[in-house]
């Protein structure tokens, strides 16, 4: 799939017009949507420095995490400033709605999966990084800001424990805002603590 393939199809914009983030498009291709990123139409200088970088990572990173269920399939480079995704047709996670405890078990479980690949979203608390699909799955998108650590050094045991304790901090503060009568005490005691220390700059 190159970009002249894609520009012959229907597309419409999802997000755009942010300076730091890809444009978003979903495109049509024999009757089935997909998801495009792309930094073509940012300026010049974006483009070719930290948007390519990004798009570069962020591919990556899908590729990593292929085969876990709740991640979008990617589907592979258009070119060097974009690629090309599975779209999910689901929806922002709004406050008040109820959830089974089973949706909430889901989102862990791809969350337990994602680190246990090295991978960290740092980005959950982000209501539209969360998405739930038509039949009610929990789907983990965007990992623009995520970071994934390589083997099992020092950096890893450094880091690791605090980057799951991010990712999981903002996990329950979804479980929060949504449905809190689901809280265990342990996850209010925990969620406490880590909403203290990201009173610290590190965790901001």
């Amino acid at each position: 799939m190159d970009r002249k393939e894609i520009e012959n199809k229907t597309i419409h914009m999802i997000k755009g017009n942010s300076f730091f983030k890809p444009d978003l498009y979903r495109v049509e291709i024999e009757g089935k949507a997909i998801m495009v990123k792309d930094v073509r139409k940012k300026n010049f200088f974006y483009r070719w420095t930290l948007g390519a970088w990004l798009i570069k990572k962020e591919l990556k990173t899908y590729s990593r995490l292929a085969g876990i269920k709740g991640i979008p399939k990617v589907f592979g480079r258009v070119d060097r400033f974009a690629f090309a995704m599975e779209y999910i047709n689901g929806k922002e996670i709004r406050r008040g709605e109820n959830f089974h405890p089973s949706f909430f078990r889901e989102l862990e479980r791809i969350l337990n999966e994602i680190h246990a690949r090295n991978v960290f979203h740092l980005d959950l608390r982000h209501k539209g990084n969360i998405l739930v699909s038509e039949s009610g799955e929990p789907f983990i998108i965007d990992f623009n800001s995520s970071l994934s650590l390589k083997g099992r050094g020092l950096p890893h045991c450094l880091l690791s424990p605090l980057l799951r304790n991010v990712d999981y901090g903002g996990f329950l503060k979804l479980k929060e805002r949504v449905s809190p009568s689901l809280m265990t005490p342990e996850e209010i005691s925990f969620l406490k603590k880590i909403n203290f220390l990201r009173k610290l700059w590190l965790f901001k």
